[in-house]
């Protein structure tokens, strides 16, 4: 055998299951409920009701929060800015987590109840 085929021989033994794929003939889907996320993906908050039962953000989005994590929006204030993330095992219709950024991150699980009135 020649040099230059053990040379090459390699490479083409290293580039076999690259050519060997098949290209992708259909495009690429989310299978995740990646579009419920409302956009953008934060706020600032508006308002704390009921002792952070509910909570309004500034698009108007008014949101429940899961009864465990009421004390925790309770110390929520105006101008707070909230992440809105999608849950992937949802804790019954409860399918978000608000996240409180700050030092300490303060996560709140929540579902969106409505819209305020102007």
């Amino acid at each position: 055998m020649s040099r230059s085929l053990w040379l090459t021989l390699p490479l083409l033994l290293s580039a076999a299951p690259v050519a060997a794929q098949a290209p992708a003939t259909e495009p690429v889907t989310c299978l995740s409920p990646c579009d419920r996320v409302p956009r953008p993906v934060g706020q600032y908050v508006r308002g704390v009701e009921l002792g952070g039962r509910y909570i309004t953000l500034e698009d108007g989005s008014v949101w429940e929060v899961e009864y465990a994590d009421r004390a925790t929006v309770a110390s929520w204030t105006a101008d707070d800015f909230v992440r809105i993330s999608f849950i992937s095992a949802p804790l019954e219709d409860f399918e978000y987590r608000l996240t409180r950024a700050g030092d300490h991150d303060q996560q709140a699980t929540a579902r969106l109840h409505g819209r305020a009135r102007s």
